[in-house]
This record gives C-alpha cells, structure tokens and sequence, in this order.
C-alpha cells in the first residue's frame, strides 16, 4: 500500500505539471496581413543620456485585400511620426502595436513603404517581464564599466525583442533584408548583420562657416551594415563599444572576433577553432557557408550565445586563459552558434513550437564536432550528458512533446526537451538511416527550404523522400509525442538458451504506451563479444537466443543509441565484469552501481584499481566516488599525484576532506597555489572552509583576488572564508 501510494503522488505531481502546459494559448499557422520585404534602421544612439532615436523604413507587401490598416509589433519606445513619401498618416500606439492608418485602402500585392520615427525617452524593457528572467537586455539596452566590460551598447532581439527597438513584423516567419544604421560616438565601433558598406565621421561646422572634423564629446560615427538576404528579425543584431577586432578567414569568407580591449590577449584561444568548424559542418551538412561573413562578438548579459545572423553574440564568459582551456572551453559554443547560420537562420522554424528544427540540430553539431575533435569516446560522454539533462527536466519540472504548440511566451519553447533531448532523437535517426542518408536529408532539406520557413511536417517529407521508406512512426514516437521507453530488462540462462525479457514501463499524458525500438544486445564472453540485432515493438516481448555457453553479462543497447531508462539487475559477478570489459559509459554504470557492493572486498580491489587505472577519466571519477569511503590517506595521495584530468582530482579532494580530514588539509595546503585547474582550485578553497581553520585565511584571500572563470575562485573564497571567521 505504501508503494502504491508513492506511484500515484509521483503520478498525480508529474500529471499536474503536465496539465498546466496544455492550459497555455494554442498558436497555429501564422497568418500575416504583410509581408515584409525589407527594414532600414537608423539608430542614434546617446549613451550619456541612455536613451536612443530611432527612424525606420519597412518596405512591404499586402498578403489580403484591402487593407484599412497596417500593425506592427512596437513596445516600450514611443513612435513620433509616420510618412510615406511626403505624406503623414495617422496612426495609434498601444501597449504592443503600431496601428497605421493609410490614406486608402492597400490591395493584395501592393507595394509601400512607411518611415517611422520614434525615439526610446530613456525607457527599457524589463526582461523578467516577457518571462526572460536569465537576461539583462530584451530591446537595447546600455551596460556601464565594470571590472568585466566596458561601456558598451547592445542589442538582444530574440525571442521578441526586435520589437524593443525597431518596429517590426515580429514574427520568424516574417524574413527580410535589412539595412542597420548607426550612429555612435566616435571611439565605438559598430557591429550589425551583414556586410560593412560605410563608415563615416561627422562634421562640426563652425560660425565662420568652417567645416571641421568633430572632436571631443560632440564627435561622431555612422556605421552602415546591408544584409541582402532575407532574415528573421529575432535574429536582427547591433552592438557597439570600444572593442578591439581580430580578423580571420574560412576560405573566401571574412570572419572577425570583436572582444573587450582588455581580452584581446585571451581572444584567439576561444575563437582559433572557427574555420575548422565552418568546414566540418559545410561537409557535414553538404551546403557551403551561405552568408556573406561571419562575425563572433562577446557582450555582457547572458551567459551562453545568440544566433544572430552574420554577428553571433556570445557572453563574455567564454574568454578564458590557458589555465582554463581544459575545463572552460569555448569550441562547443562555437560549433552551436555556428551550426545555427543552417539550422536556424538559413531555415528557420515556422512558428516557435517548431524550434526543434533550429535548437536540436544545433546541439546535435556540437556533439558531432566533440566527436571529431576528441573522439568517439568523449563523444559518447558528451551525449550521455545530453541525456542526463533532459532526463532532470523531465523528472523535475515536466514531460512534453518536442512539437508542442501551446505556449504563452516564445521561449517556453526553448528548454531542455528540444536542446539535449532533441540531439538525442537526431542521433537515433542517424542510426536508423544511416550516416550518409542522414547527411543526404539535410543538403536536400536545407536547399529546398533555403531563406525559408520550414516546418516539422516538411522535415519528415523530405526525410521520407530521401531514405526510400516511411519514417514517421519514428517522428510520432519521439518528436511529436513526450516521454521515453523505461525498460525493465530482465535475462535468464537455461538449456543452452538465453532468454531476454524487456518490459516496457513508461506512463504519461502522451506518451507512447509502447515504443518501436530497433535495438542491439551484446552477449560479452571471456574473450568475444556476441551482437545480436532485435526489434522491440511490444509492451512486453521475448527474445531467445541460442548459445553454446552462459554470456559473463549481457549488455542492452551496446552502443549506448537510445535515449531509454534501463532497469537491468545485474550480479557482483557480472558488474565486476562489466565494469573491466564495457564501454566508458557501460564502465561508468557499472562503477555507479558496484557501490552497492562495497561490503565485499572483491568490488574494494575492483574500483581501486578502476579509480586509477581506468583509461577514461569519466570512470575513474565514477569508480571514486564509490570507494571514497574505502580508500586511504595514502591511496588518496597517490591517486591525485598520478591524476591528469581536472574532475576526478576534484572528486579526490572532496572525498579525501571527507573521510580523512587531517591528511586532505596537508595536502590541500601544499598543492592549493600549485595545481593547473580552477575547478580544483574552487573545491580545495571550499574544502579548506570546511576543514581548515583561520591560519588558512591569508592564502585563500591570495588566489580570491586573482581571475578565474566565471568567477568560482572567487565564489568559493568567499563562502570558506565566511566559514572561517566565524570559527
């Protein structure tokens, strides 16, 4: 009865979740009385004042026929006039719209262009308003000096903060080409889509009729940027600043790393791996860099990157020293952003509960290029990582459909069901049709839909077309529907028969009562390994195999493809086994779960050996936290002498703080100032907080004032030595 009762409050919280994302507004097709055809920006921008003016000129088409009005999305600065031509027009300005008045009545296909002029009075969008709480900008926004940054103007326009800044049809699936123009004090410099066609100093005119070039707090610049191919305006980009501008190249195409003056030194290491990317995802996606250049620049205000088309922001953060490179690095931001110039902004999503098509695809290239950089190994971690953070969401906080067209706000689209878990599911798919079927759909998708807005329905079509086989019960299964299969999977070995039953267990508001896999299953001998292909299409199915003699243990989805829960019993014996002869990530598990065996001396000596041995640092991080409680100071010491990578020398420190005290402070106090690592670093400074006392105050307060990234050395300094004082 107890058990029963946990189900159904597990069951009842997770429904209840589940209720509250079906109660948010239905969107459907988007349907627009204009098509624009292209915005012309013209931004003055008074940062003493904070305060910007603005004039814009849309040209577009009427999508119906007579039209009596015209809207665009307009929020937070206030519009002072609109012409066409020499024509003023009525209009009115509510919360969110400009309504136009024309003079007539627009017909279907009819041309105009409207100038509107307004003007931002100091004003700024609140981000936690429009449920964007994890930014410091929606709209433009000005950033004063700090120790991280300078002075510097920006502009953060997705999901709908186009609208913050210039009036806009604001709506991806609204593109058009646009011209940015910018006018800034003249020690800035200005960054926007496209290609740099002038830059012009502005002239002061003196009382004798003299024309002098401006110097001093009236000194100016315009930039002029044009992008000529059609955009969507969450991807619409302007930043401005005193930056310092490093240029590259990816063949023919120009590409510029703008970083802080104080960051020039440190810029290279984040950014020297672009072209590499460009060309792994021009063979990888088969279609070449489609724009014009390729700029990365770092602001304040958020802490990953934003595809902005041509400008891709990134925050600041992803500047590191060498120090940092080994547990701070910037390549698979990089690769994210950069596989967005396909997935996203050369297509892009009809509608936001279509985001998959931008957000999957770009995670998913950053887990390809791991894979190509580090190879396979680390690629499987990478993956499993990815796996692990949709499986905390959908544990937490709910379970939805990837294509799930209720929301209130755009980026309640955005979350871990479409970036981890979606990478997932395209990974699936590639083991499904192959990998050179899986590279032939998305040139032959990304062609037909170039500049466009494709849909999931478009993506299956064409995935259909090019494998020669209808695919959609896998796009229903784990695309449009939520959840994942929990297999429990249970073997039994009699008359030279294995038997293998797989019961499906998973429950939820749309979520697949039973799930097509195809699967693998390794039988792992003394000295082979035996793979046999099946099919699960059951709720509950039974597979035997034949076979001279009982397997050591059998191993699930050998190749770690699927995105499942796995509840397979397994003996001492048979982890003991695993744990030597699997995967990294089969050795992991196996390393996971021999710590409930720590009692028998056998699995002590096993993971011991495993903590220091094993080839991958991912196990023997695993294999320490298990035996923590086991190992000795002298243990605990030679495994940390020996110790290469960064995580499990971490994991050694606080396991050694924990169960032996006097002997970790020695060591923490001989190797703090010593060892390359910051993420060491933080957790002997947290540990000395702990365990240590006032006498190591001085040394803390020494590395707290030096840089670290993202400021852990720091974070952590302050909490020990709050511990400290009050000791």
């Amino acid at each position: 009865m107890k058990h029963l009762l946990i189900l159904f409050s597990i069951v009842c919280f997770v429904s209840a979740q589940n209720s509250d994302l079906y109660k948010r507004p239905f969107h459907g097709q988007p349907d627009f009385d204009i098509d624009v055809l292209h915005y012309e920006i013209n931004l003055k921008i008074n940062d003493h004042q904070k305060s910007f003016y603005g004039k814009t000129s849309i040209d577009f088409l009427a999508t119906r026929s007579k039209l009596d009005t015209v809207r665009f999305d307009v929020e937070t600065f206030r519009v002072t006039k609109v012409i066409t031509d020499t024509l003023s027009l009525s209009f009115i300005q509510d919360d969110d719209a400009l309504i136009i008045i024309p003079p007539n009545p627009i017909y279907k296909n009819e041309k105009r262009t409207y100038t509107i002029y307004y003007q931002s009075d100091g004003k700024v969008a609140d981000p936690a308003n429009y449920n964007m709480g994890g930014v410091r900008v929606l709209g433009l926004g000005f950033f004063d000096e700090s120790e991280d940054n300078p002075a510097l103007v920006q502009t953060h326009s997705f999901p709908e903060g186009a609208r913050h800044w210039f009036p806009s049809n604001d709506h991806p699936a609204d593109k058009a080409t646009s011209t940015i123009i910018t006018t800034v004090r003249s020690d800035w410099k200005v960054l926007a889509n496209g290609v740099l066609k002038s830059k012009s100093t502005n002239w002061k005119k003196l009382s004798n009729g003299m024309r002098i070039r401006s110097e001093g707090s009236g000194d100016s610049t315009t930039y002029k940027w044009d992008l000529d191919l059609p955009n969507s305006t969450y991807l619409y980009v302007m930043v401005a600043g005193p930056f310092e501008v490093i240029q590259d190249y990816h063949g023919d195409i120009p590409m510029s790393y703008w970083v802080y003056p104080k960051d020039k030194e440190h810029a290279h290491r984040s950014f020297h791996r672009t072209p590499e990317i460009m060309r792994f995802f021009e063979k990888e996606y088969g279609v070449p860099y489609p724009w014009p250049k390729m700029d990365q620049i770092t602001i304040p205000g958020i802490g990953g990157g934003a595809e902005s088309t041509t400008a891709t922001i990134l925050g600041e953060k992803t500047i590191h020293d060498a120090k940092a490179e080994k547990d701070f690095p910037s390549h698979w931001l990089v690769a994210h952003e950069a596989a967005h110039h396909w997935w996203g902004d050369y297509i892009t999503m009809q509608n936001w509960h279509h985001a998959w098509l931008n957000e999957s695809f770009a995670t998913y290239g950053e887990y390809l290029y791991s894979s190509h950089l580090y190879g396979e190994e680390e690629g499987k971690i990478n993956l499993w990582k990815k796996k692990q953070s949709y499986l905390n969401e959908y544990k937490n906080r709910y379970s939805r459909p990837m294509v799930h067209p209720y929301w209130k706000y755009p980026n309640q689209n955005f979350d871990s069901h479409i970036y981890p878990r979606g990478a997932a599911v395209l990974h699936m798919l590639r083991k499904i049709t192959g990998g050179d079927i899986f590279k032939e759909f998305q040139e032959v998708f990304l062609n037909k839909y170039a500049y466009g807005n494709p849909n999931t329905n478009d993506l299956i079509d064409v995935v259909n077309d090019v494998s020669e086989q209808d695919l959609t019960w896998f796009f229903k299964q784990w695309v449009l529907s939520a959840g994942h299969p929990k297999l429990d999977i249970k073997s039994e070995w009699k008359d030279k028969t294995l038997t293998l039953y797989v019961n499906q267990t998973q429950i939820g508001r749309k979520t697949p009562t039973k799930y097509r896999l195809p699967s693998k299953v390794a039988f792992y001998y003394k000295n082979e390994v035996v793979i046999e292909e099946i099919l699960i299409d059951r709720k509950r199915s039974i597979h035997r195999f034949e076979m001279k003699k009982e397997p050591l243990f059998v191993r699930f989805d050998p190749d770690n493809d699927l995105l499942i829960e796995v509840r397979q019993d397994l003996s001492l014996e048979a982890l003991l086994n695993k744990v030597k002869r699997d995967n990294v990530i089969g050795r992991m598990e196996a390393a996971t779960e021999l710590s409930a065996f720590i009692d028998e001396p056998k699995t002590v000596r096993s993971l011991k050996r495993i903590a220091v041995h094993d080839r991958s640092w991912f196990v023997r991080n695993a294999a320490l936290k298990s035996v923590g409680k086991e190992m000795s100071a002298k243990d605990f010491l030679i495994a940390y002498i020996r110790e290469k990578h960064s995580q499990p020398r971490r994991t050694i420190i606080a396991q050694m703080s924990n169960h032996h005290a006097s002997d970790a402070l020695k060591l923490i106090r001989k190797y703090l100032n010593r060892d390359d690592s910051y993420i060491v670093q933080a957790e002997m400074i947290k540990q000395l907080g702990n365990i240590g006392d006032k006498s190591d105050m001085n040394r803390i307060e020494f590395l707290r004032n030096q840089w670290s990234p993202r400021k852990i050395i720091r974070t952590s300094a302050d909490k020990s030595l709050t511990k400290l004082q009050g000791n």
